[in-house]
């Protein structure tokens, strides 16, 4: 995060459209209107249905560091901040479930690496592309919850935290939701087949799954309409 200490945005594709972006995001939430659907103030004053189409989760975390008291850029740069750590965190816990209690070191090399991915970089300091930073972001936490959610004692406790992250990927990146089921639903199928293919098991993942189907209703409904 080194290149954000100079406290100026770095140059990158897509970094000023976002800040434009969160500033009227800003200027409408301070007004009440908590999820503008339509921006009237893009395309020259003609206006264009941003958050119909473009998933919305990313700009609302750098809102949120904006109503922290952030100016504009500093809150943009904290927000892509925050998405580095929760990247690393997520690939922390994710190869501490395959790796073992006893293989901490081993799980700090995977969070670390995972935050140094060339291509997590590029998405962060180069394309300035902030929902897909977020997205790589909440990747490993989807899988470190699926498989708790497949292999605890009490699935019961991993239903909500499962269709959290699936949900809120749902929010974040379209591209990114379009290419995860396969490979979400080959990982569920894995942990299903060598944990004893119970179909309670499977019951649990569907669980998860329509939990995050309900939270983020609200966008994708109207998306695919």
């Amino acid at each position: 995060m080194s290149p954000f200490w100079a406290g100026r945005l770095p140059y990158s594709a897509d970094g000023l459209l976002h800040l434009l972006r969160v500033v009227l995001l800003d200027h409408y939430v301070r007004q009440g209107v908590l999820f503008p659907r339509w921006l009237p103030d893009l395309v020259l004053g003609r206006g264009y249905p941003v958050l119909n189409f473009y998933a919305p989760a990313s700009y609302y975390l750098a809102e949120g560091m904006r109503l922290l008291g952030l100016a504009y850029d500093a809150a943009l740069m904290a927000a892509f901040s925050v998405l580095v750590l929760a990247a690393g965190a997520g690939m922390y816990l994710l190869a501490g479930q395959l790796f073992g209690p006893r293989r901490r070191l081993a799980a700090l090399l995977a969070g670390v690496a995972y935050m140094y991915a060339p291509y997590f970089l590029v998405n962060v300091f180069v394309r300035g592309a902030l929902a897909e930073a977020a997205a790589q972001a909440l990747l490993p936490w989807i899988f470190w919850t699926t498989w708790r959610l497949m292999d605890d004692a009490e699935p019961a406790r991993w239903v909500v935290p499962a269709a959290f992250s699936l949900g809120a990927l749902a929010l974040t990146h379209n591209i990114t939701l379009l290419l995860l089921p396969p490979f979400w639903a080959g990982f569920v199928a894995v942990l299903w087949w060598r944990g004893g293919r119970q179909p309670a098991r499977l019951a649990w993942a569907g669980a998860g799954g329509a939990g995050a189907l309900l939270l983020s209703a609200f966008f994708v409904v109207p998306l695919v309409l």
